[in-house]
């Protein structure tokens, strides 16, 4: 009878642990989109990625380069933002919600001619030129197309770490985003911002 009573604290033990709840660092992980309280997890969410951008926006809005010399409007391209984590990301959940939030402040345009984001549809108009079927005076012309002034490129890298009872698991984010400018070269901006989660060690993100 003893051994069925230990047993079941046992089993009931393990289950509490494999439920514990995922901690995250990100002070928003606990709100849905409706902003009712949601699920928080060991994985990357709409959260995080909101979070991490609004974060790295302001950061740059802040700089002293986000204001182009002269005034107007930067033109930005951009890079390639590589994911370096054990999971599959669309890093376009993170770069659009950025794009839409420096376009909003009147102080920068996307280019869809140049970097990774460039469109067919530039390179298939300097095309038509060529061909008799269309008005001429309707086709792109040559010295038109707008370069960049700036590329905005970055990563997102993740560790994992186990504490020494194999009970806890805690897994580091790093979302780390940087701008250099065409002309000079330099990296004029740069933003690193973390997001740590920590849980069970039976629970697991992949």
């Amino acid at each position: 009878m003893k051994k069925i009573a230990f047993a079941t604290v046992v089993t009931l033990a393990l289950a509490g642990c494999q439920n514990m709840a995922v901690v995250s660092s990100n002070p928003n992980a606990g709100l849905s989109s409706t902003g009712k309280p949601g699920m928080v997890s060991f994985g990357l969410q709409n959260t995080d990625f909101e979070y991490a951008a609004k974060k790295a926006v302001q950061e740059f809005l802040e700089s002293p380069y986000a204001r182009k010399p002269g005034g107007g409007r930067w033109v930005v391209q951009m890079g390639e933002v590589v994911n370096d984590t054990t999971f599959r990301i669309d890093t376009a959940s993170m770069t659009s919600r950025m794009k839409i939030a420096m376009t909003k402040t009147g102080q920068f345009i996307f280019t869809g001619a140049t970097g990774t984001e460039r469109t067919q549809f530039v390179q298939d108009s300097r095309q038509l030129s060529k061909s008799k079927m269309f008005n001429q005076k309707t086709v792109a012309r040559n010295g038109t197309v707008i370069a960049p002034d700036l590329e905005m490129l970055g990563g997102i890298r993740q560790r994992t770490l186990v504490d020494g009872a194999q009970k806890q698991q805690q897994l580091e984010y790093e979302f780390d985003f940087r701008v250099v400018e065409r002309d000079t070269g330099l990296e004029i901006f740069q933003s690193f911002i973390p997001i740590e989660k920590l849980g069970s060690n039976q629970n697991f993100a992949w």
